[in-house]
C-alpha cells in the first residue's frame, strides 16, 4: 500500500474495502451482492499487485478507478441511510468532472436535495433519523444515477489525460533512443567537422542542463487542476531530453554554417557549450506547443484552475 503513487487511490480503496467488509456481517444483504462486491474488490487488488517498483501503467490506474466506481454504485443500493451520506459526499466531489457548467449546477442541486432528505431537514448538523421505507429506495436510485453520471465523466476525463501522458512518455523514450543513436553515429558521419564523442556528450549534457534550468522557472499554480499537475510532471521528465536534442541541432547548424551565433575570437568548444546551454531553453517553445494541444484536448474540471493556468503561462 505504501508504494502506491496515488494517495487519493489509497484512501478510496481502503474506504471501499471497509464498506465491503461491513457487508459480510449484514444478513439482510443478498449473498449475490456480497459475492459481486468481493469479486470487484479482489480484481482491483490484483491489478494493484501488478505494479513494479511502485509504478503502475496509466491504463491500469483507470481500470482500478472504474472498479472502485462500480463498487460505489453497488453500495448505493445496500448501505444504510447514515452511510449513504459518505457516498453522497464522494459523488459531490466528482461533480466537477461534468463537462458543462449547467450539468454541474444541476448535479449539485440534486445532491443537496438528497442530502436534505437523508438528514431529515435542511440543517446539515441535524440528527439523522431512520429514513422511511418509501423515500429511501427512491433516494438510492437517484444517488446511484448521479454516481454513474459523475463516474463516467471522471473516467472519461482521466482517460484522456492518461492517454496524453502515455503519448508523451512514448515520444520522450523514442527521442532518447534517437539521441543515443546520434551520439554514436555523428562523430563518424561528420569527420570534417571534427566533433568527437566527448565533445558531443558535453554538448548534449549542457543542453540537458539548460532544459532543467528552464524547468526551474516554470511553476504550476496551486489552484491548477490535478490533471495539469500530472501533465506537468510528465513534461518535466521530457525537458532535459528536448534540451539535449535542441542543443545538438543548434550546434550542428552553427558548425554547418547555416547560422553564425558565436563570436569570431571565442574558443570554439567553450562557445559551443554555452550555445548548447542556451539552446536547452528552447524546450519552452516545444512545451508551450504541447500545453496548447493538451488544453484543447482536455476540458478543465475547474474554471478557476483553467484561469490560473493561463495566468501562470503568461507570467513565464
Amino acid at each position: 500500500m505504501r508504494s502506491w503513487r496515488n494517495p487519493d487511490l489509497v484512501i478510496r480503496f481502503r474506504e471501499v474495502s471497509l464498506s465491503v467488509a461491513k457487508l459480510e456481517a449484514r444478513p439482510d444483504v443478498a449473498a449475490g451482492v456480497k459475492e459481486q462486491a468481493s469479486s470487484w474488490l479482489v480484481d482491483a487488488q490484483d491489478i494493484l499487485d501488478q505494479r513494479h517498483f511502485g509504478i503502475l501503467p496509466y491504463d491500469r490506474y483507470d481500470a482500478v478507478w472504474a472498479l472502485i466506481n462500480q463498487l460505489r454504485h453497488l453500495l448505493c443500493s445496500v448501505l444504510p441511510a447514515p452511510d449513504l451520506l459518505a457516498v453522497l459526499a464522494d459523488v459531490r466531489a466528482s461533480c466537477c468532472y461534468l463537462p458543462q457548467q449547467q450539468q454541474r449546477l444541476l448535479g449539485e442541486r440534486e445532491l443537496a436535495r438528497l442530502e436534505a432528505e437523508l438528514i431529515g431537514g435542511p440543517v446539515p448538523g441535524a440528527a439523522i433519523p431512520a429514513a422511511t421505507s418509501e423515500p429511501l429506495p427512491r433516494i438510492r436510485l437517484e444517488l446511484e444515477r448521479l454516481s454513474r453520471l459523475v463516474a463516467g465523466a471522471r473516467e472519461a476525463h482521466w482517460r484522456k489525460v492518461n492517454l496524453l501522458r502515455k503519448r508523451l512518455t512514448v515520444t520522450g523514450s523514442v527521442l532518447l533512443v534517437l539521441l543515443c543513436t546520434a551520439f554514436w553515429l555523428l562523430p563518424d558521419l561528420l569527420r570534417g567537422m571534427v566533433i568527437t564523442r566527448p565533445q558531443l556528450a558535453g554538448i548534449m549534457l549542457f543542453g540537458a542542463i539548460g532544459g532543467l534550468v528552464s524547468a526551474l522557472w516554470t511553476n504550476e499554480s496551486i489552484h491548477a487542476s490535478s490533471a495539469q499537475f500530472y501533465l506537468q510532471r510528465t513534461l518535466l521528465a521530457l525537458k532535459p531530453i528536448v534540451g539535449a536534442a535542441s542543443a545538438t541541432f543548434i550546434v550542428l547548424l552553427q558548425q554547418a554554417g547555416f547560422v553564425s551565433l558565436l563570436p569570431a575570437n571565442a574558443d570554439p568548444m567553450t562557445a559551443c557549450l554555452v550555445l548548447a546551454f542556451l539552446a536547452g531553453f528552447s524546450e519552452r517553445f516545444i512545451r508551450t506547443r504541447i500545453e496548447e494541444a493538451t488544453n484543447s484536448s482536455v476540458v478543465s474540471v475547474n474554471p478557476a484552475a483553467a484561469e490560473a493556468s493561463q495566468k501562470s503561462r503568461k507570467g513565464q
